[in-house]
């Protein structure tokens, strides 16, 4: 690795905060799973302010655990009753540059009609944007979500229903 890491690179020089998830509902198993693809030059400062501890995302096992609760109250699912449905932590892999977070939630009906609210990032970048991608049977459906958003209804439209 060069010699450096990627928590020396200043704050001030990236100004584009965006993270992407991909949720599809695996039928077979009964399961969403979730995939946050967070960039590492965003995740860690705002971690150390969360946790008000230092973050070594792959040395120190204390980092899961900070992870899966700052993603916890930030990507929230309510059903259709209201009812928030709980994360379950799969895992993280960390890339250069990058961190995903993989998850899932049991779930025996469809996606559709469920609320979800995406607020990762919003209290550390106001410019921040979180995409979030979600297939469930036949059907798609995409959200963005952008500083001052809450929840979003999940419904396929027209053109993202597959052929």
């Amino acid at each position: 690795m060069l010699g450096w890491t990627v928590n020396t690179f200043p704050s001030g020089l990236h100004t584009y905060h965006t993270s992407l998830t991909r949720i599809d509902y695996n039928e077979k198993e009964k399961l969403l799973e979730i995939s946050i693809q967070l960039f590492t030059h965003d995740i860690i400062p705002v971690l150390e302010k969360y946790s008000k501890k230092e973050i070594n995302l792959e040395k120190n096992p204390e980092t899961d655990k900070i992870i899966f609760k700052y993603v916890s109250e930030n990507f929230v699912l309510k059903d259709k009753n209201n009812q928030i449905k709980p994360l379950n932590w799969v895992g993280k892999e960390v890339q250069v540059d990058t961190v995903f977070v993989f998850l899932e939630i049991p779930l025996d009906e469809t996606l559709e009609g469920f609320n979800l609210q995406n607020t990762i990032f919003f209290e550390s970048f106001p410019e921040q944007t979180n995409l979030v991608i979600a297939r469930f049977g036949e059907k798609k459906a995409d959200l963005l979500f952008k500083v001052g958003d809450k929840f979003k209804e999940i419904k396929a439209s027209e053109e993202n229903l597959k052929k």
